[in-house]
């Protein structure tokens, strides 16, 4: 092989590697893609390139970002074949908090018709992370403004305590009322306690006596048998006596609140109740049931509500000197949360801290728009006295941030907890 001959095939060898880094550089395909034009106000940091997912499934590609007048004008790369719908929405997703962006396509319905090719759409901005910090945080020093100052939130917590006033002077009246039986049944109690326990003192003595032959029920039994028959009855009556205290003791041991929450929603300017059955077993430790968002789902209300009406509540709870622990059903959803008193036995022991997260997996559409993070609530409740306090709260602060503000009322029930204690008495077994 002479010299020009292995010039030559050198100089092809080259030019085949330079045309293939050419190629791949230059991010050429053979793939047949058609254009659509998505425009933005924001697109949070969403790099050339990135990719286009449809439904989750890679189907094109961003050719270019510019800026059009006081827009942002993402131009997209879709893969030939790929059916966009006309009701599709554009927007800017994430693989992680911090990880890289890419453009969601929300898939539309067949009825809506198809995209054509060469269509600008309009997408839906996505705002930053530091923004949405930013916001969060000025929410947070709106809120304890409003709390140490005569802002709005003063003004509808006196306008929601006014509408009450009626309510909780009928619930004195009924727990005033209630209270000489409950009373009442509570002295019969120990007085009949009192009595079992006179009962199981003289039986003691009668068995002993009987035991050792002594006085005239000791004569009559004098027979061994008999004194054995005699030794039984009396200890088969104390057993039951034992029994009886213990059940006594068991009607008394539970305690009951009913409680009502009122909660008004300034976004929609409507109104929801959640009420509800607290039951303490014992100290420390409750079951709570009752419903959610109560509400006639006919009700017109103004602006979109995202809550879901008329769920369950249930859940189990710790009472942990400054704070309550609970974990069950939130809203018709798994979840958790805390109540925590900040100032614990002091003079503002009266605030409450209040942090609960549900519904963990949500990832669905609401009333048109899609949700994909779990529900966090975060609030302030301040007890008026022992029946009533109010607060407010920021629901939803990974989506649609609302203000609501609440108003509790709490009384404890005495009759439920009897008729708790006598359900018990089925579960007592005696022992001999």
């Amino acid at each position: 092989m002479n010299g020009e001959t292995k010039v030559g095939i050198f100089v092809l060898v080259g030019s085949i590697l330079f045309g293939t880094a050419i190629f791949l550089l230059g991010d050429y395909s053979f793939e047949r893609f058609y254009p659509v034009y998505a425009e933005f106000s924001d697109v949070a940091g969403l790099p050339d390139k990135a990719v286009v997912k449809l439904s989750g499934v890679e189907v094109g590609k961003i050719k270019r970002i510019y800026l059009k007048d006081d827009k942002v004008i993402v131009q997209l790369a879709v893969r030939d074949g790929v059916k966009i719908y006309r009701d599709a929405r554009f927007l800017v997703g994430s693989t992680s908090m911090i990880g890289s962006k890419f453009l969601e396509v929300d898939q539309g319905t067949p009825a809506a018709g198809v995209l054509e090719a060469g269509t600008t759409v309009r997408g839906e901005s996505a705002v930053p992370l530091d923004r949405a910090l930013a916001n969060a945080v000025a929410s947070v020093e709106g809120l304890v403004k409003d709390l140490r100052g005569n802002g709005d939130l003063g003004q509808n917590l006196n306008d929601v305590l006014n509408n009450l006033k009626d309510v909780t002077a009928n619930i004195n009246d009924l727990v005033a009322t209630s209270q000489p039986h409950a009373e009442k049944a509570m002295e019969r109690l120990d007085s009949i306690t009192a009595k079992l326990d006179a009962m199981l003192t003289k039986t003691d003595q009668i068995v002993d006596k009987i035991n050792s032959g002594q006085g005239v029920a000791g004569a009559l039994v004098s027979d061994q048998k008999m004194k054995e028959n005699v030794s039984d009855t009396l200890n088969n009556l104390k057993d039951a006596s034992a029994s009886a205290k213990a059940a006594l003791g068991r009607i008394g041991g539970y305690r009951t609140f009913l409680k009502w929450d009122f909660k008004y929603d300034p976004a929609t300017k409507g109104s929801k109740d959640d009420f509800g059955i607290k039951i303490y077993p014992r100290p420390g430790r409750y079951y709570y049931l009752g419903g959610s968002n109560m509400l006639n789902k006919k009700d017109r209300v103004q602006g979109t509500d995202y809550e879901t009406l008329n769920t369950i509540d249930a859940q189990l709870g710790w009472e942990l000197n400054a704070f309550d622990l609970y974990a069950g059903i939130l809203r018709g959803a798994g979840g958790a949360g805390m109540r925590w008193k900040p100032f614990f036995n002091s003079k503002w022991d009266r605030l409450v801290v209040i942090v609960e997260g549900s519904d963990f997996t949500r990832y669905r559409r609401i009333k048109g728009r899609m949700f994909r993070n779990p529900r966090y609530d975060v609030g302030v409740d301040v007890a008026l006295n022992k029946y009533l306090s109010a607060g407010v709260r920021l629901n939803d602060l990974a989506e649609v941030k609302r203000v609501q503000y609440t108003t509790r009322l709490v009384f404890e029930d005495k009759d439920i907890s009897y008729l708790l204690g006598f359900a018990t008495l089925g579960s007592l077994k005696s022992t001999r």
